[in-house]
């Protein structure tokens, strides 16, 4: 049967590998659905690497769960709870509505263009070429 205590004290003991695996590990994996979606991929393999990457992140909502129960109440507790739950709802937000998510990067995209052009037409007024 599987002992809670010696879960909790497996991830208490490890605490610096397990953040220091799992949060690369969640960043590149829900960076995938955001980027599968833009790529117009398949629904089914962008549900597939969602639920891959929601994996991650309640492994480390779990974690911080971990810290929760016994009493450790710190900054780095929330940061890590914030940064996972946001994975979560990105992920979800692939999953459940992949076509809003592609239009909302497609208006970002437009944005940023559209801001870098602007800073760069900017910058040549303010210092002109010398030659």
């Amino acid at each position: 049967m599987l002992n809670l205590d010696s879960i909790i004290e497996f991830s208490h003991i490890y605490c610096v590998a397990i953040c220091g695996v799992l949060v690369p590990m969640n960043v590149l994996a829900s960076l995938q659905p955001i980027i599968f979606t833009a790529l117009r991929r398949p629904k089914q393999e962008i549900n597939l690497i969602a639920l891959v990457a929601s994996f991650y992140a309640l492994m480390i909502i779990f974690h911080v769960g971990s810290w929760f129960i016994v009493g450790v109440v710190r900054i780095q507790t929330f940061i890590l709870l914030w940064f996972a739950s946001c994975c979560l709802i990105t992920n979800t937000w692939a999953i459940i509505h992949g076509s809003s998510m592609r239009e909302f990067i497609q208006f970002s995209q437009q944005f940023l263009v559209r801001l870098t052009k602007s800073l760069t037409l900017q910058n040549q007024e303010i210092s002109p070429e010398i030659k």
